[in-house]
């Protein structure tokens, strides 16, 4: 999870400054990767809580954890795209 955050800090501070033109593309596909692999893992505790069968509660931070990671998994499929051409509007 942390690895997931990471990679999509990596790649907005590359974009914010500007650093390199390939990189947020490749930068995005490991962001969605690690996204992807953080919201299985986050899923998968909020299904199966760790213990001895007593019942944990799910606090709010799994549901916010869930959230984050599939923003960071979307995140992450949208910088791969191409970026669309906005037409230009005639005056009149």
């Amino acid at each position: 999870m942390a690895a997931a955050a990471i990679a999509a800090l990596s790649v907005g501070i590359v974009v914010l400054f500007r650093l390199s033109v390939s990189y947020p593309i490749a930068g995005s596909a490991v962001t969605a990767g690690f996204g992807a692999l953080a919201l299985l893992l986050i899923a998968y505790r909020i299904i199966n809580p760790p213990g001895d069968g007593g019942e944990l509660d799910r606090g709010i931070g799994a549901w916010l954890g869930l959230v984050a990671a599939a923003g960071i998994t979307l995140g992450g499929y949208l910088g791969m795209q191409e970026a669309r051409a906005t037409p230009i509007r005639s005056a009149g």
